[in-house]
């Protein structure tokens, strides 16, 4: 028998989970398509919030819209599911030199910043663990998504409730018409993509100009770092339990796949034996393709020719902030309840 939905969704990652449960929270019905590949990087990634640009000590894009609107969305998937997998972190930024922490304090006391930057300093945060003689401070506002469980515990609601199709997408089975799409012994209104740096591969959508990058993380044991916060000093150091962190990250634009190198496990382990005092473990590693654009802003809209087909991807490293203002973005204008912003709109790619 024919099923039919409201829409399809091809990718499980952040911004196919993310989409997913906006659709549903809103009534809409969906199917929800991936075979477990498309989601490596989301897999992988931090899920950290971090509200501002380090290197220029400025706001992240939108971060006063993204944060607030992140919180609530998270927490009520927390209640959805019964589930925890979000936490607000502080960062405790650790300075290189005196002349960052100058510039630490003469930015913490701009009041556009002080909602996320700490003023004071701190000269004795785990000091006998740490290299830490200029000092520390704190990132404010700051979270973290445990996104490896967070995508595992949505896999499993859209499996229990038969809203997943575990299976790689086969584009010559999608058939288009001018008011639905069909998709094996599937029917719906929309399909939307959201499968990372693969719309590479796309037919419908591989003229968009991504720079994916792959990145890649080790987990690594330390004895008496603290559980409540987001190490950063050229690393970031993100507490998993069981003195467990990880740490990361790479950049490579060159070797596009979701296989850990020993290049980079060498590199993440050199610049954290510079941060430690003490001894680690290194127990995993694992390596994962950002989907980011050529901008860094996201990808959502529809097809020019096809507006039965969308996509909404893109998100890049920030994946955990973005993804939930603008799924609710894209969903009113699917809606007809606004236009989609010019800034993240797919069409300023278009020729």
């Amino acid at each position: 028998m024919e099923k039919q939905y409201d829409y399809i969704i091809v990718g499980q990652g952040i911004a196919g989970t993310v989409l997913a449960y906006t659709f549903i929270k809103s009534g809409k019905s969906v199917l929800v398509i991936d075979d477990n590949t498309i989601s490596a990087c989301s897999r992988v990634a931090a899920g950290n919030f971090n509200p501002i640009v380090f290197k220029r000590l400025v706001k992240s894009w939108m971060a006063d819209e993204l944060i607030p609107f992140a919180d609530t969305f998270y927490r009520d998937c927390e209640q959805f599911l019964k589930q925890e997998f979000y936490w607000k972190k502080e960062i405790v930024k650790i300075f290189a030199e005196e002349t960052e922490k100058e510039f630490w304090q003469t930015k913490a006391n701009d009041p556009n910043l002080s909602r996320y930057l700490n003023t004071s300093i701190e000269t004795d945060f785990f000091q006998d663990i740490i290299h830490n003689p200029i000092g520390a401070t704190f990132v404010k506002d700051a979270a973290n998504l445990f996104v490896s469980k967070y995508l595992a515990d949505f896999r499993n609601y859209f499996s229990e409730n038969n809203l997943l199709m575990d299976e790689k997408f086969d584009f010559e089975q999608l058939i288009l018409n001018s008011e639905n799409v069909k998709y094996k012994s599937v029917t719906a209104t929309k399909i939307i993509f959201c499968e990372g740096y693969k719309v590479m591969d796309n037919p419908y959508f591989k003229w968009i100009p991504l720079k994916p990058a792959k990145g890649e993380v080790i987990t690594v044991r330390i004895k008496n770092l603290p559980t409540d916060k987001i190490i950063n000093k050229g690393v970031y150091m993100l507490p998993i339990g069981d003195d467990l962190f990880i740490v990361g990250t790479t950049y490579d634009w060159v070797n596009l796949n979701d296989e850990p190198t020993e290049k980079a496990r060498t590199e993440i382990a050199d610049k954290l034996s510079k941060v430690l005092k003490v001894p680690f473990e290194i127990v995993d590693q694992q390596a994962g393709v950002r989907p980011s654009v050529n901008d860094r802003r996201p990808l959502l809209g529809l097809h020019h020719e096809h507006q039965t087909i969308g996509i909404f991807n893109g998100m890049g490293t920030k994946g955990v902030m973005l993804s939930p203002y603008f799924a609710e973005h894209f969903l009113t204008a699917l809606e007809g309840k606004s236009n989609i912003d010019n800034e993240v709109n797919i069409s300023r790619f278009q020729k």
